[in-house]
């Protein structure tokens, strides 16, 4: 593969896969952890590959070494917040599980009808966190709440919408 391609899709992806990894790690972790799956690519080849199979590719490799990052923080530092490391992992666990459903305009008009349905508070989280991709702090400072709150709310929101969703996915399976 040329320097020139491995180049363009650089350019193309790391800045998207940027701020998806920013969702769950700090940005400074973020851009390492983007470098490093296009060095572990590299002699791969997958840039040979139809643009959107790399697409997936690159999302499911950046958001696996979330993953690792975070486990590897839990295990070095025994973090103290639990809970908001573990709604981190489950989010990505289950983004992991569904993302070929999530990239279906029907799937995430049902979602946000979902989230529609949810009482204000929640509903306004929701969309702060997933829609303006603001970080816990930043909610709970916006709406005069604890960081704890907003994460407690985001955690109740993730279970709704697993326990909504579980049954549709169930659907989707026989009938597509």
């Amino acid at each position: 593969m040329s320097t020139d391609c491995y180049k363009q899709i650089y350019l193309q992806y790391a800045p998207m896969l940027i701020r998806f990894a920013e969702k769950f790690v700090s940005s400074f972790f973020a851009e390492d952890i983007v470098h490093d799956v296009f060095l572990k690519l590299w002699d791969k080849q997958i840039f040979i590959l139809p643009d959107n199979e790399i697409k997936n590719i690159l999302y499911a490799s950046v958001r696996n070494a979330c993953i690792d990052h975070l486990r590897h923080i839990n295990l070095e530092q025994k973090l103290s917040d639990q809970r908001a490391l573990q709604l981190k992992l489950d989010e990505l666990e289950f983004l992991e599980t569904s993302e070929n459903l999530f990239m279906r305009k029907d799937m995430i008009e049902y979602i946000m009808k979902i989230v529609n349905d949810l009482p204000d508070k929640k509903r306004e989280i929701f969309r702060m966190s997933y829609i303006e991709g603001l970080k816990a702090a930043e909610i709970a400072e916006k709406l005069n709440l604890s960081v704890r709150t907003v994460e407690n709310q985001l955690y109740r929101i993730l279970l709704i919408l697993r326990k909504k969703l579980s049954s549709s996915f169930i659907y989707l399976f026989l009938y597509f």
